[in-house]
């Protein structure tokens, strides 16, 4: 399971490097207009290329930085050729600065290949600073990306909230690979790395392959309430190699979000940093489960699960991932290094269950070593009285 995260990260890099110049001229907001954080003002855009203010279009570089907060609050569809949120000044080289851009309304839609929709861009050269973090925001409105390679988090902290009504999907016929957080500290000094798509209250986000926590970085899906992600390909939450900062989580919020994806591929080698699940339950209906059309690899990870108070009672269990759809049987691989349960009962123990039958993951709650005394007695006790009306 690993051969395929190698060889697709290898694909994405070659990508990038094709299509980095795919865009014809490079718009960076200025706030020039009135309103001055409209992104549909003209006035509010600088042309570098010297020409006159305009919205940037159809295969334009469109930059978000200098700490300018951008609604795009208009029901009209806005085509780009690269968006880059959170990002270096352009042509000079300097250092970069946040973005925020709110997208209410409308749609955005970015066509060009590799990865030219970014979020977290700039270089961050210095330890510790918040130049380049990138935001964006998408309630009743959508995104859509054709671009192969699209990055949350490329250099510096970068946020993709997918909010009520919200819809970020691919184009058709193009499949997306996905990254959350690329380049941490040890790949350069002062870059961070960190990316979160956080998906929630009937938000909607389909694309075809995450990664999770590449090269160094720190990396997080958060699905939350009726939010729902759905990947055609793999998961692939997953530190890419041995650096000591590069993390990958997956946070499932209540009982009624959704997560599916053909395969989930996170193991954990020795050395590596591991993987973490964590499962935080709603007090009535519990935890949302991943679902997975064939395999589920967790080898060495981490599980945690916060019961919140939900009532799961001896010898209950609750499903946490739902694997092999087919039937194949023996698609669980691996075992959890760590499981960490808080919350429900006082005093209740569990044990993780492997089910290689149909594929799925459980946490079920197991009696305390007094209940099993007092269910043996009661056995003993129940046994005697039926030996003794026998008689």
């Amino acid at each position: 399971m690993k051969k395929f995260s190698v060889t697709s990260l290898g694909l994405l890099l070659a990508l990038s490097v094709i299509s980095t110049n795919s865009w014809a001229l490079i718009f960076q907001f200025d706030g020039g207009g009135l309103p001055s954080d409209d992104f549909q003002i003209a006035a509010n855009w600088n042309d570098f290329a010297a020409g006159p203010d305009a919205v940037p279009g159809a295969g334009d570089r469109a930059i978000i930085n200098d700490n300018f907060v951008v609604q795009h609050n208009t029901a009209v569809t806005t085509t780009l050729g690269s968006l880059i949120v959170g990002a270096d000044w352009p042509v000079t080289g300097e250092l970069g600065t946040d973005g925020t851009l709110n997208l209410s309304a409308g749609k955005i839609i970015v066509t060009g290949g590799g990865d030219n929709f970014q979020i977290a861009r700039a270089r961050g050269a210095v330890v510790g600073d918040a130049d380049g973090d990138g935001l964006i925001v998408i309630t009743n409105a959508e995104l859509e990306i054709s671009g192969s390679d699209p990055i949350v988090g490329t250099r510096d902290h970068g946020v993709l909230d997918v909010g009520l009504n919200g819809k970020v999907y691919n184009t058709p016929g193009n499949d997306n690979y996905w990254r959350l957080g690329n380049y941490g500290p040890s790949v350069d000094a002062g870059l961070e790395g960190n990316g979160l798509l956080d998906v929630h209250d009937n938000g909607t986000f389909n694309a075809h392959v995450i990664f999770i926590g590449d090269r160094d970085s720190t990396g997080e899906l958060r699905v939350s309430d009726t939010g729902s992600v759905v990947l055609t390909g793999n998961l692939v939450a997953r530190p890419s190699g041995f650096e000591a900062g590069g993390s990958a989580k997956v946070q499932m919020n209540g009982a009624t979000a959704t997560l599916s994806a053909f395969n989930l591929e996170s193991e954990s080698l020795v050395g590596e940093v591991p993987t973490l699940y964590e499962f935080n339950a709603d007090s009535l209906l519990g935890v949302s489960a991943i679902k997975l059309q064939d395999a589920i690899n967790i080898t060495n990870n981490e599980l945690v699960v916060n019961l919140n108070s939900f009532p799961l009672a001896n010898l209950s269990s609750i499903l946490l991932f739902d694997g092999d759809q087919s039937l194949v049987g023996d698609r669980v691989f691996g075992t959890f290094a760590s499981t960490t349960v808080s919350g429900g009962a006082l005093g209740a123990q569990y044990s993780v269950v492997y089910d290689q039958a149909v594929g799925d993951i459980l946490l079920q709650r197991i009696p305390e070593p007094s209940t099993i005394l007092l269910f043996g007695l009661s056995l003993m006790f129940t046994a005697g009285a039926r030996r003794r009306q026998s008689c």
